[in-house]
């Protein structure tokens, strides 16, 4: 009798154990795939951190651009209305380009390395020969053919983005854009210049 009841808590015993040996062997299998799938110390990026690096080092490019073209018409233009068109745009870059340069350290994005890389520009070249009435014909001309392209880069940009921050920076710099190329079209106008469609 009493060798029965051992065989049967025996029976039970490894009834119980066998389960359990299984689910402990699984573990470690489990463990290494999550280990294989993610290495030690990585860090999921943030969806979005990456065309948010590239935008602002779009932007921060064209800001500059903008600056340089700015000076340049202060200094070859014969227009007083050119003249303060550069300066405006001076001033309004400039200051739309520190929010990006704060929005970037915040963001921890390089935008040396996160701006296009530097291109000879032609139209800049050009304009660089070009002083008075000719100078402002071909800057106006200029001017709304880049803002055309920025009012829209910067729209679809605020649009589509998902970074909260970067999508408030675009909404505020889209109507100063949109300022822009309306002074522009209407220095195009009144100096009888020509400009490509948008």
């Amino acid at each position: 009798m009493t060798c029965h009841v051992r065989r049967g808590k025996r029976s039970l015993l490894a009834a119980l154990l066998v389960p359990l040996a299984a689910v402990a062997l699984s573990i470690p299998a489990a463990t290494a795939s999550a280990a294989e799938a993610k290495p030690a110390g990585a860090m999921a990026a943030p969806a979005g951190s990456a065309d948010t690096a590239a935008i602002l080092g779009k932007l921060h490019h064209s800001n500059q651009m903008e600056i340089e073209m700015g000076k340049l018409a202060q200094k070859n233009a014969e227009s007083k209305d050119v003249k303060a068109f550069g300066k405006t745009l001076v001033q309004d870059h400039t200051a739309a380009d520190k929010k990006v340069t704060a929005l970037a350290k915040q963001q921890k994005v390089d935008l040396a390395a996160a701006a296009p890389a530097m291109k000879p520009d032609e139209k800049m070249d050009k304009l660089k020969t070009q002083k008075g009435a000719d100078f402002d014909k071909a800057f106006a001309a200029a001017m709304l053919e880049d803002h055309q392209k920025d009012v829209s880069e910067a729209s679809s940009a605020r649009d589509t983005t998902s970074d909260p921050k970067l999508k408030t920076l675009l909404t505020e710099t889209v109507p100063v854009l949109e300022k822009h190329r309306d002074t522009a079209q209407k220095l195009v106008t009144q100096l009888g210049g020509h400009a490509s469609a948008p």
